[in-house]
């Protein structure tokens, strides 16, 4: 037990450099070992009212009574499965934080697994069940090839942020914007995918700064925070008599999140950000902004999508530095 329990230590210490790294902070951690108590109260529960049956001395759900598989809850030997244990889960989660939504993000592969469960919890906890949501994931994998533990390919969180930020730092002398730069490539090429979908992650691709990448958000942020930086008052009158392009897309964005919050999807406004990126450096281009006659007006169309990108980069998690 004792070895044990250093080897969690040292685990989680290990887990809580990643988190730093990225920005990920959370409230309360809940063990495995601590779910299968309450876990197991449910079942009991569920079995003396019907919800549970035994078959072959182990508590079983019957799933094929809603369409699905029938799936072991305890086994013989009175052990508590995964089922049971995130019974439990859903439970302390509740008395810990009683919320409005719940949100369980797991691997594609568990969806057959969370269909059983929340159908036991619906019988046990019709309330938790009611705002208790699913998201599957899929798994991210090398544009060399798949990865698998066999053939030694296998990269950790820790090695990606290493790798990714060492390619950075070969155009970043700062150190810290390196490393800005790489969370940005590994955040968006993981974000712009829907949910559900593998995620081909191609280090070349990710770094880019000439398109679908996050550096060529940050860059495109950047550009426009010189740009307001330079004048410390504007001049010209002029109002175009169109809008520009860039603004037609400006309009989108509280539409754009408030569906990626509806659909639980991140990458929609990871796609529309790439889109503004776009629009914007076709205006830098095209468009004459300190000193021309519509210099008032321009500006104006410039803070509003500095501010745009980076509240939308916020969202994502993606840092903004203030120069690449």
């Amino acid at each position: 037990m004792g070895i044990w329990e250093k080897g969690r230590e040292v685990s989680l210490a290990a887990f809580e450099e990643v988190y730093a790294t990225l920005g990920t902070k959370f409230d309360f951690y809940f063990f495995e070992s601590e779910t299968a108590e309450p876990g197991m109260k449910l079942v009991e529960e569920g079995l003396a009212k019907g919800i549970f049956e035994k078959s072959e001395g182990a508590i079983i759900y019957n799933g094929e009574k809603k369409g699905l598989h029938t799936l072991v809850f305890v086994t013989s030997k009175g052990t508590p499965t995964y089922e049971t244990k995130d019974l439990g889960l859903a439970q302390m989660k509740e008395k810990a934080w009683s919320s409005d939504l719940s949100i369980i993000l797991t691997a594609n592969e568990q969806i057959g697994h969370f269909k059983v469960m929340f159908a036991a919890l619906e019988e046990l906890r019709p309330e938790l069940a009611k705002k208790t949501v699913h998201i599957p994931h899929g798994f991210l994998r090398l544009a060399t090839g798949k990865m698998a533990s066999r053939t030694g390919n296998v990269i950790t969180a820790e090695s990606l942020i290493k790798d990714v930020t060492e390619q950075a730092a070969k155009k970043n002398d700062d150190k810290e914007i390196a490393g800005q730069v790489a969370l940005a490539a590994i955040k968006y090429a993981i974000l712009k995918q829907s949910s559900g979908s593998d995620i081909v992650f191609d280090l070349e691709k990710s770094l880019s700064i000439e398109g679908d990448s996050g550096p060529y958000l940050q860059y495109a942020l950047v550009r426009a925070r010189k740009i307001l930086a330079a004048t410390p008052g504007v001049s010209g009158t002029e109002v175009p008599e169109l809008p520009y392009r860039i603004e037609r897309v400006l309009v989108h964005y509280p539409a754009v999140v408030a569906r990626a919050l509806t659909e639980y999807a991140p990458h929609h406004v990871a796609q529309y950000l790439t889109e503004l990126a776009g629009e914007w450096n076709s205006f830098y281009a095209s468009e004459q902004i300190l000193g021309s006659d519509a210099e008032a007006y321009k500006m104006r169309v410039a803070r509003t999508f500095e501010r745009v990108m980076a509240h939308g980069l916020s969202l994502l998690g993606i840092p903004t530095p203030e120069r690449l």
